[in-house]
């Protein structure tokens, strides 16, 4: 994939590209790499599920919209 593009005036211009593979940069995948690591994670995940009780549904939009239980859910928050 390549993408550029230029910018300037009538005396000045300066351009910019840039190759690589089609990715996304920021996106990092975290995974729990031992036996501990993955119950911390599913007990952590039980909690959330259990507090806040997620919910999908459609807005008059016809837009998929998330809705909690408790407050703070939307940001991971568990107690």
């Amino acid at each position: 994939m390549a993408v550029g593009g230029c910018v300037g005036s009538r005396y000045s211009i300066t351009c910019v590209s840039r190759w690589g593979g089609y990715s996304d940069p920021y996106i990092r995948l975290v995974q729990p790499e031992t036996e501990a690591e993955k119950a911390l994670a599913a007990e952590r995940d039980r909690k959330w599920q259990a507090r806040c009780r997620p919910a999908v549904f459609q807005d008059h939009y016809g837009v998929a919209r998330y809705e909690y239980a408790a407050s703070g859910c939307e940001f991971g928050v568990i107690e």
